[in-house]
């Protein structure tokens, strides 16, 4: 980490500001985590190992290469004035299409991801006003996978890697392989194509007609009783179930194989 440094926005991720290698899950993990500018602009060793520790990055060996405290300020760059529009933390390209005018950004207040273009408008100190047309290209690490996988398919560590894909329009891309490993597919995909968040559904471990044990916790005493599940359900999801004693048909978590738990 160098003495002084500009980031895109605050919260900041920590890859912006350090030069960082390793693991490599442990790397991206690492570079994800999000900091605060600091109110005096300053930060420190001991911050920076309170909050990699706060945000559950221990027990490894550390090597920390940096002064005693840091100057951190506010990137004013095309580049970091679109992240900070659109919130996005991954890279974007800006090619601005003719002189960049002075003075601060006052429109427009916000910028969707994967736009391809938009006009940001500056205003001087006169109160002046300038705009410049910019182009924008987005990419971000992606879950993308190894071979086609047809609807339904449970993913497995071999289905899947990360790699770099360039972003056409707002959608929820995975990220983490952590954030698709044993959901399941509700659309085929080829290989090389990246995984929608929205496509994925839990395993159910539960399905319906299995028998289950329902558990009833009250403060002082727990119930259990034998029932039916009348859905399919994976764990944390809420489905019916028949109590097999008193016939009644309740709503209860999943909270295992073969149980769930009214709360």
């Amino acid at each position: 980490m160098d003495a002084v440094v500009s980031v895109s926005g605050s919260p900041f991720p920590l890859s912006e500001a350090a030069r960082l290698s390793g693991d490599p899950e442990l790397v991206r993990t690492t570079g994800a985590l999000l900091l605060d500018i600091p109110p005096d602009g300053l930060l420190t060793r001991d911050t920076l190992l309170n909050t990699l520790v706060s945000k559950g990055i221990g027990g490894i060996r550390l090597k920390l290469v940096m002064p005693p405290a840091m100057r951190i300020s506010l990137d004013e760059s095309l580049v970091a004035l679109v992240k900070r529009l659109s919130g996005w933390r991954w890279t974007v390209e800006v090619e601005p299409l003719g002189p960049v005018p002075p003075g601060r950004l006052v429109s427009p207040l916000s910028l969707p991801p994967g736009t391809g273009s938009a006009t940001l408008r500056f205003a001087d100190d006169r109160g002046n006003e300038r705009a410049v047309a910019v182009r924008l290209s987005w990419s971000q690490p992606a879950v993308v996978t190894t071979r086609p996988l047809e609807r339904g398919a449970v993913i497995t560590t071999a289905d899947v890697t990360v790699r770099e894909v360039r972003v056409m329009r707002s959608q929820p891309l995975a990220s983490s392989p952590d954030e698709v490993l044993g959901r399941r597919l509700g659309k085929n995909l080829q290989t090389g194509e990246p995984v929608l968040l929205n496509s994925l559904s839990l395993t159910p471990i539960i399905q319906r007609g299995d028998s289950v044990i329902i558990t009833v916790r009250k403060p002082g005493f727990l119930i259990e009783v034998r029932g039916e599940a009348l859905d399919a359900g994976a764990e944390g999801e809420s489905i019916r179930v028949r109590n097999l004693q008193s016939r009644a048909v309740i709503q209860a978590l999943v909270v295992g194989s073969g149980r769930v738990e009214v709360r």
